[in-house]
């Protein structure tokens, strides 16, 4: 659900949240058609998305870095089994 200028709160709908800069136009376009489209994600901001696959955590990881040049950034949280909520940073 894209965001408006008001705070939401509330809990996660989502597998994983995954935020980026990445400066490759195509690339960064792919990334945002994967959340958009097979990914079921909702755009946050243009940069970050809350998204649901049925990749593990290292399968995330290698899809996303696959995007990313040297100067790129991104992290992913992920809530695990034993509900704990865990940051990845990538780049």
């Amino acid at each position: 659900m894209p965001r408006d200028n008001k705070l939401y709160s509330g809990f996660v709908n989502h597998d994983y949240i995954i935020t980026f800069s990445i400066a490759d136009e195509a690339n960064r376009a792919r990334l945002v058609a994967l959340c958009a489209g097979p990914w079921q994600g909702d755009e946050v901001t243009p940069d970050t998305w809350e998204v649901s696959n049925t990749l593990s955590p290292d399968q995330m990881e290698r899809a996303i870095l696959d995007l990313m040049g040297d100067a790129d950034r991104a992290a992913y949280y992920y809530l695990s089994d034993s509900k704990r909520m865990f940051r990845v940073l990538l780049g």
